[in-house]
């Protein structure tokens, strides 16, 4: 009994050393918190508010919801300026108060109904899930940032739900590069440069894709080079699904317009805030970095990393092998085991029609499972040293 307490003890204590190692990249969701209306809807309204951030170590982006859960509006969840926004690292760049909105045939799906919000990643990369109840279409939005990034990944999915059809799709961004302008009775001057051009205020940009694969939002006027503004903010664009867009350089807000195939299923988007740099130093950047950045987005595969390496099959026979090994001792797991394999089975198959909240779940009780495999791999050594 001695050594099979030393055996447990040791495994689990290296267990609990790496378990409590300091995330590479962190990622926290400070939950949801009800508030009365003031500018979101009109006022005896009750507000549903949300924020989550990402910190890649070097880097941190706070992201925030806001939208109105007053009965009246059903699955609908309106607020004035926008529902999701990105309040840091500055207000102004990719907009606090709602600089993202995906139009499902012509309808905001960032408007509706959270269906789920959660942290799904931390550790060796940090990800944000959320997924929006548009009557057309689940969307799903997953916010990564990994190790030491400046910007964040974002991949976005739409499924039909049934007896609906998906006719368009169009991802619009809003952003105010560097300060906001007209609400301080400033005046700038602002552009967006890509891979192959710059358009300068008070035009508008005619995308390419494929060709313009970041989106570079500068203004010459509030630099900090010059001690004026906070710095400019950036986009990535992968190109597959796109067939076109449009960036309205405005001399307040900036409106970024993403069209893309309803059948695609999926967009993928980088976001930067170059907050403190100065434009030489983003633009350095972009032309230096942005085509590697681009091919980690192409590459990027947003499932936890639990799910993307889960093999159930495998799974189903480890446990079977460390049951065995371990005897008697792990009798008391049977039950335990039994219910996260037919749970894992279960999932799998929801995960493989695409469901991205099972994926979640599926990831979730993996990552559970562990202190449940240490022990029984604790017991099989005891019993089978040799096995």
């Amino acid at each position: 009994m001695r050594s099979l307490c030393v055996v447990i003890a040791t495994a689990l204590s290296l267990w609990r050393v790496a378990a409590d190692q300091p995330p590479i990249v962190s990622a926290h969701d400070a939950g949801v918190r009800y508030e009365s209306a003031t500018y979101e809807c009109q006022a005896g309204h009750r507000v549903e508010k949300r924020s989550a951030t990402l910190d890649s170590g070097t880097t941190r982006y706070t992201f925030g919801y806001s939208g109105c859960a007053d009965p009246s509006h059903g699955d609908s969840r309106p607020s004035a300026e926008g529902n999701l926004g990105m309040p840091a690292p500055t207000a102004a760049n990719w907009y606090w108060g709602g600089f993202l909105r995906v139009l499902i045939n012509d309808v905001d799906a960032v408007s509706y109904r959270v269906e789920d919000w959660r942290v799904i990643e931390t550790g060796a990369r940090g990800t944000v899930q959320i997924v929006f109840a548009h009557p057309d279409a689940e969307l799903g939005v997953r916010l990564m940032m990994l190790p030491g990034a400046n910007h964040v990944l974002a991949d976005f999915r739409w499924r039909p739900r049934p007896g609906a059809t998906i006719k368009s799709v169009a991802v619009e961004l809003r952003c105010y590069p560097s300060f906001f302008t007209a609400a301080r009775h400033r005046n700038g001057d602002r552009h967006c440069g890509t891979p192959r051009t710059d358009a300068p205020q008070d035009q508008t940009l005619q995308l390419v894709p494929g060709a313009d694969t970041y989106l570079y939002y500068y203004d010459t006027v509030f630099d900090p080079a010059k001690g004026e503004g906070d710095g400019p903010c950036a986009a990535l664009v992968a190109p597959d699904g796109l067939t076109g867009g449009r960036v309205v350089v405005g001399s307040y807000a900036v409106i970024t317009t993403l069209d893309y195939r309803p059948d695609a299923g999926a967009a993928r988007l980088g976001f930067y805030d170059f907050s403190g740099s100065t434009n030489a130093a983003a633009d350095e950047y972009l032309k230096t970095h942005g085509a590697e950045d681009l091919g980690e987005l192409v590459a990027l595969d947003s499932r936890p990393l639990t799910v993307r390496d889960l093999n159930v099959e495998k799974l189903r026979e480890e446990a079977g092998r460390l049951l065995t090994d371990a005897g008697e001792d792990g009798q008391p797991y049977q039950d335990r085991v039994n219910d996260l394999l037919a749970r894992a089975t279960a999932l799998k198959a929801e995960v493989d029609a695409g469901d991205w909240r099972a994926e979640a779940d599926l990831g979730a009780e993996i990552e559970a499972s562990a202190d449940l495999f240490w022990k029984l791999r604790a017991f099989a050594v005891l019993n089978n040293p040799g096995g």
